[in-house]
């Protein structure tokens, strides 16, 4: 080796290191113009400085911005936002003419924007269309977001006088979080839609994630805008753009979707222009609240995912066409928990949770649930017994959606339906219309079923043993059941959190999950499966397998095998010492592992007796503040722990207190669902499920 391609080299390498050291390097920034230059940046790693920031229409006017105002065009960059407000006031949107405006734009790759708090103020419309944020490109993630949009025209009818072309009233929509580009990655943000558009909406995008994320928007009665006096409804002499007079009691959303995608758009990623529709979308772990509908990905292709999920106060839950729905749940006081889109949809596989109602239930579509197409695999559960009297499950027939009436929308309504099973693990009655066929019913209660179709099957299941849980208290993963295989993001397969997503797998392909506790009370150890109601069963289902426990370590500390087991068998292993350890169950006649990652064991069941042990608890649910007195209980103040999990068994809250007369905890914080609270002195538990509005 030559002297000087030594010392070039050694040139290279310092030139090398200096700028891995230059990158490793984050620069802070004090004000948004000297943001500005470090959006096309390559590798840069930049914190805005915590603060209020505004943006006016004279800020436009003064060239301080261009359309969009925060254009991000390089790539493997970060921009940390933390403690930062910027606030766009909405004359921003006309100060550009009579264009479409995006208040922000992502078109470079890989790179991450952080914990920024956005808000419009004012209530000014665009001239044409607004979005608040367009993510292109691909790999880029935005997290930790709280985002409020406002500023539309007209705001407070929903889509009753239009949306497009052909409306009534002539509409300027201003939409939230428009996902495109590929592998683009939505998560843990905050969205509250006060503008008419859709919340969180994805066109051209393929394999993006929605996840972690609160979507709400605004309810409103349509009584209340048939008592307007003046305005642009009063106008049109509220005719819709259905072509009939907006009709009294229904409630509708003043938003478009909460979570939506398109068979249609454009991108660009690396600069080239891609038409396309969306394909592969997952939704993980969100919550939607006062939206036209929860998660609508009909119109998508490709594997349509979405688990722990929850839907509140919505016109409409699940619409996804085709595709697995898990461990999700919503309430049906203003529309369907579950609606099928076309009679053309097939193979749905859904499980989802009727949930205690958020509010009064006004219902103007006289369902809880609206099946149609063919070849699904659907569950109902609910533990409701309280609720109006012609709130049914309907399978086919015509459905009293205020779009869909006096024959509007006909392709939507009057679906057929064959080659459908059914569990309803619930007390809702459920209709088979004369357009159903083949329809395999299995139901706690045969009784309030009414079977007007052709060749369908109703069947009594016990529901104690079939009503199976896909969450609970006793498991910190995500899980799947009866077949449908949970699937990995981001290569993580081992069925643990990572930092970028939740993520689970089995390795075969039509894996099996349960969930388990290991009891301590009465029988010792019994393996118990929890139903969504609360009731617990016993694992009736394998016949030969083993259960395995392992501490921190992984170093195996319990093993016992059950083999050649009847039905219903007594199955109890010695609990002791296993509190908290990690379990997994082994079918052996197909050395299939099913197994959870770290389980969070307690030492007594989901179910507790309030004559033991009479907690009061109000009001649930909830909205603000929990208050607990356990004064009636033999629970050891000095000991006593206060746990909350959510649905997905994660520890969102824990504490302790020293008065057990009465105990308030603040839930301001969390976001709306379903959560399980464990009080526990490590010798008695009791554990309640909380609903948050």
């Amino acid at each position: 080796m030559t002297k000087l391609y030594k010392t070039n080299l050694h040139l290279l390498l310092l030139a090398l290191f200096c700028v891995q050291f230059i990158q490793a390097q984050q620069t802070t920034v004090t004000s948004l113009a000297d943001l500005l230059p470090y959006l096309d940046d390559n590798g840069a790693d930049i914190k805005l400085a915590a603060g209020t920031y505004t943006i006016t229409a004279q800020d436009i006017a003064d060239g301080k911005f261009s359309n969009p105002l925060f254009l991000f065009e390089g790539s493997n960059s970060t921009y940390d936002f933390t403690g930062v407000t910027i606030k766009i006031e909405t004359d921003v949107l006309t100060a550009f003419g009579n264009v479409d405006v995006n208040q922000m734009q992502i078109l470079g790759n890989e790179n991450v924007l952080r914990n920024l708090t956005m808000e419009d103020t004012g209530d000014t419309p665009p001239r044409k269309r607004a979005q608040s944020i367009v993510i292109d490109g691909r790999d880029n993630r935005i997290e930790g977001w709280h985002l409020t949009i406002r500023g539309s025209y007209p705001y407070g009818y929903g889509d009753a006088f239009g949306k497009g072309g052909g409306s009534v009233i002539s509409h300027r929509k201003h939409s939230g979080i428009l996902v495109r580009g590929l592998r683009n990655h939505l998560k843990d943000c905050t969205i509250i839609s006060r503008s008419y558009g859709h919340i969180v909406f994805m066109q051209a995008a393929s394999y993006p994630i929605i996840e972690g994320c609160y979507i709400e928007g605004e309810m409103r009665k349509t009584d209340d805008m048939l008592a307007e006096t003046s305005g642009p409804a009063f106008d049109k002499d509220f005719m819709t753009v259905w072509g009939y007079t907006l009709p009294a009691g229904y409630m509708m959303s003043l938003q478009e979707a909460g979570i939506r995608a398109y068979n249609a758009g454009t991108t660009y990623i690396d600069g080239v222009e891609i038409e396309r529709g969306t394909d592969n979308p997952t939704v993980l772990n969100c919550t939607v609240k006062n939206a036209r509908t929860g998660v609508t990905l009909a119109h998508a292709s490709g594997k349509k995912y979405v688990e722990g999920c929850t839907v509140l106060g919505s016109e409409n839950g699940y619409s996804i066409g085709n595709g697995t729905v898990i461990n999700c749940g919503a309430d049906a006081i203003y529309g369907p928990v579950f609606q099928s889109t076309y009679s053309s949809d097939n193979g749905y596989n859904a499980d989802i949770t009727i949930l205690p109602p958020s509010g009064a239930y006004y219902n103007g579509h006289k369902a809880v649930a609206y099946v149609g197409g063919s070849n699904h695999d659907l569950t109902f559960r609910s533990d409701i017994v309280d609720f109006p009297s012609d709130l049914k499950i309907m399978v086919s027939g015509e459905l009293q959606n205020l779009r869909m009436i006096n024959g509007a929308n006909p392709n939507q309504n009057n679906l057929t339906s064959t080659d459908i099973s059914i569990r309803n693990l619930t007390n809702f009655p459920l209709l088979l219309h004369s357009d159903s066929e083949n329809i395999i019913v299995r139901a706690c209660d045969t009784g309030n079923i009414t079977d007007n179709g052709n060749n369908n099957t109703i069947a009594t299941i016990d529901c104690d043993s079939d009503n199976l849980a896909l969450t609970g208290a006793a498991i910190q993963s995500s899980t799947a059941y009866g077949g449908i295989g949970s699937r990995a993001i981001d290569g993580n397969t081992n069925g643990s959190f990572s930092n970028n997503s939740v993520t689970h797998t089995d390795p075969s392909d039509t894996p099996t999950w349960w969930l388990v506790n290991l009891s301590s009370e009465q029988a010792i150890g019994d393996i118990v499966i929890f139903n969504r109601t609360g009731k617990q069963s016993y694992i009736d289902r394998l016949s030969d397998f083993a259960v395995y426990v392992y501490d921190a370590s992984g170093t195996e500390m319990f093993k016992q095998t059950f083999t050649n087991n009847p039905p219903n068998p007594s199955k109890t292993i010695d609990a002791g010492g296993v509190l908290g350890k990690t379990v997994k169950i082994v079918q052996l006649d197909n050395t299939v592992a099913l197994s959870l990652a770290e389980v969070q064991v307690f030492s007594t069941a989901l179910s507790i007796n309030d004559v033991i042990n009479p907690i009061s608890l109000y009001p649930n649910p909830v909205l603000n503040d929990l208050k607990i007195s356990l004064v009636n209980t033999n629970l050891n103040v000095d000991k006593t722990k206060i746990t909350l999990y959510n649905i997905n068994g994660q520890k969102v809250l824990e504490t302790k207190s020293e008065n057990l007369n009465e105990i308030k905890l603040n839930l301001s914080h969390l976001n709306s669902g379903l959560y399980l609270l464990s009080i526990s002195d490590n010798n008695v538990t009791i554990t309640r499920k909380i609903v948050k509005l």
